[in-house]
């Protein structure tokens, strides 16, 4: 109006055709299924008026026993390839239409809003569900998302991202049973494996490093349980051991299965590991050919474990 392009009257007209529309717009949506109802009388016209076809059930009425995955970022994308390949049911939550649609191609179950609304997380179906896996980075979204979670599936086992150690703390207080916390993961992984490379028990290890994450990631010995887990480890080290051994080309080990070499009755100490291109295998089969380049862990006491020293020296 104020550059001449719109009279008065014309402007009146255009804000009572949008007080119009405004008004008519509910009444029109309820007469919708009503309208459809009706239009399905006449198969012929409905047939060519309905382009959608029967809607899908909800996904709630039709998934079980699964994992919900919120967030499908970098962290989320390696969880869903893993239990994808496990053939693990799943369901992501996730904000990014484009990310849905990923998801659709690949043929995974799939809700496109934010998890934070509990309106949304209401129909991931987490009360039958297996766990919940919050992967974003953002912990307030999270806190959101765990406190919705809890408050539909008290019992539903809940792993979830943190990238602050107050975050640590507050999501584990929320009612997660799992914080992980990348950075200090990573500290606690070179602690691990420092442990390991010191001869140290691999189960003892384990224990010791699940105590320090409910601890949310204090390596220092505080608790009560910490005290004991760490008195066990060094107990466990002192009355037996557990030494790896690299396996060169040239080693007469080489080519031999377990049953052929017999190191236990020429040593005394059992194969309980063997170490293969990054891959752990665990009480190897009898079976089991050495290989160039294993490393492979033997457990017993001091002296049974100088003995193979003895014999892996000899046969350089």
């Amino acid at each position: 109006m104020g550059l001449g392009l719109l009279e008065r009257n014309q402007y009146s007209l255009i804000l009572a055709g949008a007080l119009l529309s405004i008004t008519l717009n509910a009444p029109m949506f309820r007469l919708i299924l009503p309208l459809e109802k009706w239009l399905q009388r006449f198969p012929k016209a409905w047939k060519s008026l309905n382009r959608h076809g029967p809607p899908p059930p909800q996904i709630e009425e039709t998934i079980k026993n699964h994992v919900v995955i919120v967030g499908y970022g970098r962290v989320g994308r390696n969880i869903v390839s893993l239990l994808g390949q496990m053939e693990i049911p799943l369901l992501v939550v996730d904000a990014v239409a484009e990310r849905i649609e990923e998801l659709d191609r690949q043929g995974i179950y799939s809700l496109f809003g934010d998890a934070a609304n509990s309106e949304v997380l209401a129909h991931a179906g987490l009360e039958r569900a297996r766990a919940l896996v919050v992967s974003g980075p953002d912990e307030d979204a999270s806190a959101l998302v765990v406190t919705a979670a809890q408050d539909l599936a008290p019992k539903l086992p809940i792993i979830a991202r943190a990238t602050t150690e107050e975050g640590t703390k507050r999501l584990a207080q929320l009612g997660a049973q799992d914080v992980i916390h990348p950075e200090l993961e990573g500290g606690l992984e070179i602690v691990r494996h420092t442990l390991l490379q010191l001869g140290y028990p691999l189960q003892e290890i384990y224990w010791y490093t699940d105590a320090v994450r409910r601890d949310h990631y204090d390596l220092q010995v505080n608790t009560e349980e910490e005290h004991r887990l760490l008195h066990d480890l060094l107990d466990a080290v002192r009355s037996i051991e557990i030494k790896w051994f690299r396996l060169p080309a040239s080693n007469p080990l080489i080519g031999q299965t377990l049953a052929e070499a017999n190191l236990r009755s020429q040593t005394g100490a059992s194969v309980v590991a063997i170490l293969r291109e990054g891959q752990l295998m665990a009480n190897p089969k009898s079976m089991t050919v050495f290989q160039p380049g294993d490393r492979i862990g033997l457990i017993g006491n001091k002296a049974e474990i100088d003995t193979v020293e003895k014999l892996m020296l000899e046969s350089r």
